[in-house]
């Protein structure tokens, strides 16, 4: 009655004029006009009791306007507000005016019957009766008036004493009935003929302590493995409690996050109750049918999510996105680069080419054939094995920068030993100091797609978080090595591990961890040294997600979350959130400063081929050896057989 009481006082004071004219035709169509306009409105529908020669001249005036006006006669009003395609909008029209004139067409048992006639599409003007009942109330249940937070429905008076001035009203409702409450402002009371909204929105973004069912995910963690989840269903103030609860092992981050939004989002800014229900599951369709948070919107259980969801087509049909967040859904595998395993077998033959470690060969060998024929000339001496192996003895020790026993005497030998000296110099600081580059960086095997991470030999496990074993599980159908992973990989081992457990695993090595990194590398912050992260490495399988909020579909409330979201950006309070609940990836800081860990160790790998190497030259030997004493021998008997036989 206090809404009513509002409106019947201002009757009597406040009005908005038009010019004045000898017919009251004249006046409706001057309220049309400016009804139109204010509201950017190109085509109409009008249901007036104008005559046909009326209706020439005033859609005639419309026309100069660019003004695209449909009149309907009196005959078609009971039936056309079942036609879907009288009503029909478009992207170059995205709005229509309805205009209609209750003096004529005001049939007592007539209701309007679609819903979807209410919503903000459609921009009604409803000029009422001069002496109709003033309770708007009683009107709009009467006409069966579906109203919502965002219908565009004005309701327009005639003053009593003159008939070219009328009283102009908005009315709402903040939510379908019985919820909710109607809502009646006077349009022109302060600010010029129309009043002063800038947009609908500004003046009804308070819904009056409305309450609202809302929907989050409880516990997403436990699905596949069955060992990391509970059936425990959380009461409305423990599940609070917990969404603001900020524990070390940073689990439900992304709804801890949404809530973190979605709190003063509603409570502050549009003044709302929220009556929060769970579910387990973010919404996919299964035999036909959806589960989780689509599945509760469409069927009307809840109003909207206050769970971010990544945008994906196939629910574009069901339900809506609103407020589109910052946050980013991009889960992807985490591991630690693993060495390339021929780098440790070719460390000693890697820092030369091939055509140099040739080149080298073959100037030893010259050098040992100019050094042989200048000793012959010198010394007379045959050429002898013993020479030979004297002489090769000689140009190993000058390549590796030793002495030998044997002293040139001539000049020429001389300088040939000295420039074979400066060549193994030179030749030498090449070869140290690539290998000591080669241990600073050391080469790590490349895994740049799902078919290289299959061949690595990488053990792989998966975070038990619903939302990214079903991202595992719908790219796995469609990549054949990635199917391959998980069939031979993840569940015979059931790899589905919490996101503490899966960072541990990836902390020692050779082990790939598919997880969200939002979570992950806050634990990978905690527990990893600076080398180790430097070591890190992502293979995404596809590109990030931009996520929002679901809510049903033609929901009211869009645009206003829409509203509410954009001023929460302006304020900053969005980044401050994304920044307590989203890792970045850590930077890696190892080769910048200097630190105990920083410094190389050469490990068993490096020097495999080394070891390998002597131990095949004490074989080597060892066997020559025993040749040599088995020929000394025989050498040494033979002659005292021969004697026996003679004798």
């Amino acid at each position: 009655m206090g809404y009513i009481n509002v409106v019947l006082s201002f009757l009597a004071t406040s009005t908005i004029s038009v010019s004045p004219s000898d017919n009251n035709y004249d006046s409706q169509h001057k309220l049309i006009e400016q009804f139109l306009t204010v509201r950017n409105l190109d085509t109409a529908i009008l249901y007036t009791c104008w005559s046909l020669s009326d209706r020439v001249i005033y859609m005639k005036k419309f026309n100069e306007k660019k003004i695209a006006v449909t009149h309907r006669k009196k005959e078609d009003f009971y039936r056309d507000f079942s036609l879907n395609d009288l009503f029909t909008i478009t992207e170059y029209s995205p709005s229509l005016g309805i205009i209609i004139d209750w003096s004529c067409h005001d049939d007592p048992l007539f209701k309007f019957s679609e819903s979807w006639l209410w919503n903000a599409s459609y921009h009604w003007l409803m000029m009422m009766r001069k002496y109709s009942n003033n309770n708007i109330q009683s009107f709009i249940s009467s006409k069966k008036i579906n109203l919502t937070v965002s219908s565009e429905i004005l309701l327009a008076y005639p003053n009593e004493m003159d008939d070219t001035n009328w009283h102009i009203f908005d009315i709402h409702r903040t939510a379908y009935e019985p919820r909710g409450k109607l809502i009646i402002d006077v349009v022109n009371k302060t600010f010029g003929k129309w009043g002063n909204r800038l947009w609908k929105f500004d003046k009804r973004s308070n819904l009056g302590n409305l309450t609202l069912n809302v929907v989050t995910i409880g516990n997403p963690y436990g699905a596949s493995a069955k060992k990391n989840g509970t059936d425990i269903q959380p009461s409305s103030e423990e599940l609070v409690k917990y969404l603001k609860t900020f524990n070390l092992d940073r689990l439900n981050s992304v709804q801890k996050f949404s809530y973190g939004i979605m709190y003063p989002l509603t409570r502050n800014l549009l003044n709302i109750t929220l009556n929060i229900q769970t579910t387990n599951s973010w919404g996919y369709k299964t035999n036909n049918k959806w589960d989780g948070i689509v599945g509760m919107l469409i069927s009307g259980e809840v109003d909207f999510s206050i769970s971010l969801n990544a945008l994906r087509s196939e629910r574009y049909d069901v339900v809506d996105y609103s407020a589109i967040s910052t946050w980013k859904h991009l889960p992807c595998f985490i591991f630690r680069h693993p060495r390339s395993s021929t780098a440790s077998t070719n460390i000693f033959l890697r820092p030369f080419e091939s055509a140099v470690w040739f080149s080298i060969i073959c100037v030893v060998i010259l050098s040992g054939f100019v050094y042989c024929t200048i000793m012959h000339y010198e010394s007379n001496q045959m050429f002898s094995l013993r020479v030979l192996s004297d002489i090769v003895l000689l140009k190993i020790g000058t390549l590796c920068q030793q002495g030998t026993v044997m002293e040139p005497t001539k000049l020429s030998n001389r300088l040939i030993v000295l420039l074979m000296f400066v060549f193994s110099l030179v030749i030498y600081q090449f070869y140290s100091s690539s290998i000591v580059s080669g241990l600073l960086r050391p080469t790590v095997m490349k895994i740049d797609s799902v078919q290289k991470l299959a061949e690595s030999g990488l053990d792989v496990g998966v975070e038990d978080f619903n939302v990214v074993v079903k991202v595992i599980e719908v790219y796995g159908e469609v990549n054949p090595y990635l199917k391959k992973i998980v069939e031979n990989k993840i569940k015979p081992k059931s790899e589905y591990l919490l996101a503490k457990d899966g960072v541990k695993k990836i902390k020692k090595g050779n082990y790939a961890f598919f997880t969200d990194p939002a979570t992950s590398y806050w634990l990978i912050n905690d527990i990893f040294t600076e080398k180790e992260k430097c070591d890190l490495t992502e293979l995404p399988l596809h590109r990030s997600e931009t996520t929002g909020y679901l809510v049903q579909k033609k929901s009211p409330y869009r645009k206003l979350i829409n509203y509410a979201n954009c001023i929460l950006r302006e304020t900053g309070l969005m980044d401050r959130e994304l920044r307590i609940w989203h890792a970045e990836k850590p930077k890696c800081t190892a080769g910048k400063t200097t630190t105990e860990e920083s410094l190389v160790s050469v490990g068993i790998k490096d020097v495999a081929s080394l070891l390998a190497f002597l131990i095949i030259g004490f074989i080597s030997s060892f066997t020559i050896l025993i040749l040599e004493i088995i020929s000394h021998r025989y050498k040494t008997n033979t002659p005292i057989i021969v004697k026996k036989i003679t004798n």
